[in-house]
């Protein structure tokens, strides 16, 4: 048969909307068949006028619907069958609901990477991602990832921009230019668990710092500062982990000026900053010449990427570099032109608009569920919720109740708390389970454990 193209004329939607609900169309008329080759997609972008971003986009979501499959080094084909991507991972069944792991709801991302790895497999320019690169990043790497930073909410130039394995490897170059081994690193009181396992690595001593419903209390960082002579503090304003709780404009303005007064470093975790409907301005915008910013796109594109970016102060340019080639050389160049594309062709964008919106449902959720016994916080959405335990009620035997109905909960270990401060809940991440409808029955099950009499052996 002649090759397919879509008539856009036909629909009246945003274009890659159109390539696929006119895919939709004519394999239900028969128009076209499973096994039906399509267009490349720059031959297609070429015939319809549009970029090849544009028919990326379209292809990765018809992919996600199952309506087509894309094969290495042969193209991609009409495929009207559920695809892999498409089914159920875990919850279709009996099975376990992970309430533990910070992961990303799905809204298709994986389609996109696949499709854009593919894109790039097929690319000339290939041979030009697998030589020895700047160990800083590619300088369009860089520049993508800076307009990146500026849509939400950190404007920055490019030549501040140092890609990174993950924000993990961010913070971790960040503290070891301004920490040393039996140092002290200032936390929120609850806080990352990635940052005391890092600690741990690193020999450096946490300590926390009391925290309000807006996050890290001013008063208690500046006496913080002044009792154990600290330089370094790490925070995560935004969506903090675990409790969720996010620094309005205010508060981080007055955190910024104690960080200043005291002359002290501080190492900013952004890993949610995509996800306020608003965007905040980060702390480190305010004090750029004593913050570290780490971002990655874990979490709004995919955990595997292992992509994301270290703002450093431009005094510690040569040090980020030599911290950068010490410890993996360079970020893998495949892996960031992938999120490189995926920001040049508008699918991050939308990716960052779909889990927004996803996470504000499964907030909801957990509100209708949960809302007697969740921490409050100032900012909604987010991926995870703080559950207080009530009184009578300890985070072991919740977990293993749990447990015993197919729920994954995080054990205590998996939350840092500073100076041995005792836990009194736990985090319940919302993006594990597979659909909003298996979420909310994990959900409702929680509240029925938490709000049941538990039972005390006596032996």
């Amino acid at each position: 048969m002649a090759e397919w193209l879509p008539r856009l004329d036909q629909i009246d939607t945003p274009r890659y909307g159109a390539i696929v609900d006119a895919l939709e169309r004519d394999i239900a008329s028969g128009t076209l068949v499973s096994g039906t080759r399509l267009l490349p997609q720059r031959e297609m972008a070429g015939l319809l006028g549009v970029s090849v971003g544009m028919v990326s986009r379209a292809y990765a979501e018809a992919e996600r619907r199952g309506l087509i499959r894309g094969e290495v080094g042969r193209g991609t084909f009409v495929d009207n069958r559920p695809s892999p991507a498409a089914e159920p991972r875990r919850d279709a069944g009996p099975g376990l609901v992970d309430l533990a792991l910070n992961v990303p709801p799905d809204t298709g991302a994986t389609a996109l990477v696949e499709t854009l790895l593919a894109e790039i497999a097929g690319d000339s320019s290939v041979h030009g991602l697998c030589a020895y690169l700047p160990h800083q990043g590619m300088a369009e790497h860089r520049a993508a990832v800076a307009d990146w930073l500026e849509e939400t909410g950190y404007p920055v130039s490019a030549e501040r921009v140092y890609i990174t394995h993950g924000a993990q490897h961010g913070l971790f170059l960040a503290l070891s230019m301004v920490a040393a081994s039996g140092d002290t690193i200032l936390t929120e009181e609850l806080t990352y668990a990635g940052i005391t396992s890092l600690s741990a690595l690193s020999g450096y001593r946490i300590h926390g710092v009391r925290m309000d419903g807006h996050g890290l209390v001013p008063e208690a960082l500046d006496t913080a500062l002044g009792e154990t002579g600290a330089r370094a503090v790490y925070a995560m304003p935004t969506y903090q982990t675990p409790t969720g709780r996010s620094m309005p404009p205010e508060r981080r303005r007055e955190i910024a000026e104690v960080v200043r007064r005291r002359d002290a470093w501080f190492i900013e975790d952004d890993a949610y900053g995509f996800l306020p409907h608003e965007p905040l301005l980060p702390v480190s915008a305010m004090i750029p010449e004593r913050a570290f910013y780490a971002v990655s796109f874990a979490k709004c594109l995919s955990p595997g990427l292992r992509i994301g970016a270290l703002v450093p102060p431009t005094a510690f340019r040569g040090q980020a570099i030599n911290a950068l080639r010490a410890t993996g050389w360079m970020a893998t160049p495949a892996m960031a032109e992938v999120v490189r594309r995926a920001i040049r062709g508008g699918q991050l964008a939308d990716q960052a608009r779909r889990k927004r919106e996803e996470a504000m449902k499964r907030q909801r959720a957990a509100q209708a569920a949960l809302g007697t016994w969740l921490s409050p916080v100032s900012v909604p959405g987010g991926f995870h919720v703080w559950l207080e335990l009530p009184r009578g009620r300890t985070l072991d035997t919740l977990i293993a109740q749990a447990n015993s109905s197919g729920l994954r909960l995080a054990a205590s270990s998996a939350v840092g708390g500073g100076n041995g401060n005792q836990l009194n809940g736990v985090r319940l991440c919302l993006g594990g389970a597979e659909s909003l409808e298996a979420l909310e029955g994990a959900l409702k099950r929680i509240a029925e454990i938490v709000g049941s009499v538990e039972e005390i052996s006596l032996v």
